[in-house]
């Protein structure tokens, strides 16, 4: 099953490392909509990295480290600059305007489901997460 998931993404995966960064940005500002990122918010992420990104694909920096901990990295440096959510969506919304021929849609509904779930992550989901989820839906096209 796995090797399966892996043929789906690896034919687009030519730069993993900015696709991950790319998501940082785009779970930061699910997250950050309402200009409060809650504990429940940061454990979903981690929760998603483990179990819907960390077998992603195999790639590992430097220091052995799987690279789907950039999107944490990334999430962390965008709240440490409090970056506003439209910031964030808009540099999502650009990398993935540049690079949508090479993203499946299979990859789409896990980007998706992913935001999803961390926008639900608290009670329901809010007038400001639900803005962002609608322009990502209409984004990626599913």
């Amino acid at each position: 099953m796995l090797l399966f998931h892996m043929l789906i993404y690896l034919h687009f995966m030519q730069n993993p490392r900015r696709l991950y960064k790319e998501l940082g940005n785009l779970f930061y500002a699910i997250a950050a909509a309402d200009k409060l990122i809650r504990p429940e918010e940061r454990k979903t992420l981690h929760d998603e990295i483990m179990y819907a990104w960390k077998h992603f694909e195999d790639s590992q920096d430097r220091f052995g480290t799987d690279r789907a901990y950039l999107i944490e990295f990334e999430f962390e440096s965008l709240e440490d600059e409090s970056v506003s959510a439209a910031t964030a969506y808009g540099l999502f919304e650009q990398y993935f305007q540049e690079n949508s021929q090479e993203i499946s849609q299979a990859c789409r509904i896990k980007i998706f489901n992913s935001a999803r779930h961390i926008a639900e992550s608290v009670r329901k989901i809010n007038q400001e997460e639900l803005y962002y989820l609608t322009r990502l839906k209409t984004l990626l096209q599913i």
